[in-house]
């Protein structure tokens, strides 16, 4: 089997290979091809990926660029493609909209253009989308589904719900095997400062190891959200190119909501430092913050057989311990 992965020195992706490269002799990943695809490679090493690194090739290559996307997928004709790469920041979307959507959605349809002209449907295509796109919809005690309407608030969401468009239209006009995923807020070791859980662990971090003030610098801590561990995460995202109807989507989350001062007030609980102080910051206040974002995954769960295995404490625990190794 060939695979191939966008975004792979992302968060996800790391957490992605990891989890194809641990799968020695138990699944149909436990040989074959990984080619890797990504723009900026900071802070990958190679040398941590320890079994079937020799299987593994990466290569350095903007998605934007249509000839290079489509030089890649005819040379290397994947069997399965992961489609991670993302400009995938909130705040950053509404300072570079025009860059968020040129990102997102130009690379998205370089990619569907070049597996319908190379691979057809025999080269299966998950492509990673988000939860915002649901934005202001109505949702029951049961959290948002599937078949609710999407009305997306911020550039970030906007981006991804055109390109969660195009991949519907290729599906039914082309019959591509392609699967999209809404996936919630996701965290756990190695996740970007960018992202909330993320960046309260390290200042708590930084507060331990390097004598900075006991204060933490916060923005809405009165909204509600729904957190899956990364490393379920890419357990749902195989799962569901293997196990999952092609056309359809799936919601990607725990299916529970989580106050984020109650998380922080856990993360704090973790640290050995008495007496931290919560302290708003304005800068870190978004335009339009929905108070309540859940989801529900029991068409995820239905159609893989798919469950979390990480509970929301090990995650906040696993990322501040992560945080205390690098500060």
């Amino acid at each position: 089997m060939k695979i191939l992965i966008t975004g792979i020195a992302g968060f996800v992706g790391k957490h992605l290979l990891r989890h194809l490269l641990s799968c020695d002799g138990v699944s149909q990943y436990d040989s074959g091809q990984i080619l890797g695809v990504d723009l900026n490679f900071k802070n990958f090493e190679v040398a941590s990926f320890t079994a079937g690194k020799d299987r593994l090739r990466i290569i350095k290559a903007d998605l934007k660029d249509e000839e290079k996307v489509d030089n890649i997928i005819k040379d290397f004709k994947p069997d399965q493609i992961f489609h991670l790469a993302a400009q995938s920041s909130v705040d950053f979307s509404w300072e570079n909209p025009r860059e968020t959507f040129e990102m997102n959605v130009f690379s998205g349809i370089n990619i569907l253009e070049s597996v319908k002209n190379h691979c057809g449907d025999r080269c299966k295509i998950l492509v990673a989308c988000t939860a915002e796109e649901y934005g202001e919809s109505d949702y029951d005690e049961k959290g948002i589904k599937e078949d609710q309407k999407i009305y997306p608030l911020n550039p970030y969401a906007i981006s991804k719900a055109a390109l969660d468009f195009f991949c519907t239209t290729y599906q039914r006009v082309f019959k591509l095997p392609v699967f999209i995923t809404r996936s919630f807020n996701h965290t756990g070791p190695g996740q970007s400062e960018r992202f909330v859980i993320s960046d309260f662990a390290k200042q708590i971090a930084e507060i331990e190891k390097m004598g900075k003030d006991p204060i933490v610098f916060v923005g809405n801590l009165n909204v509600y959200r729904d957190f899956l561990d990364v490393r379920d995460v890419v357990r749902a995202y195989t799962s569901i190119l293997n196990k999952g109807k092609f056309g359809e989507v799936y919601n990607v989350c725990s299916g529970k909501k989580n106050k984020i001062s109650d998380l922080l007030e856990i993360l704090i609980s973790y640290s050995v430092m008495p007496d931290i102080e919560i302290r708003q910051d304005k800068n870190k206040l978004r335009p339009i913050d929905r108070e309540t974002i859940f989801g529900n995954n029991a068409k995820l769960i239905a159609h893989t057989g798919w469950k979390p295995e990480y509970n929301i404490r090990q995650s906040l625990l696993d990322t501040l311990n992560w945080w205390r190794e690098r500060s």
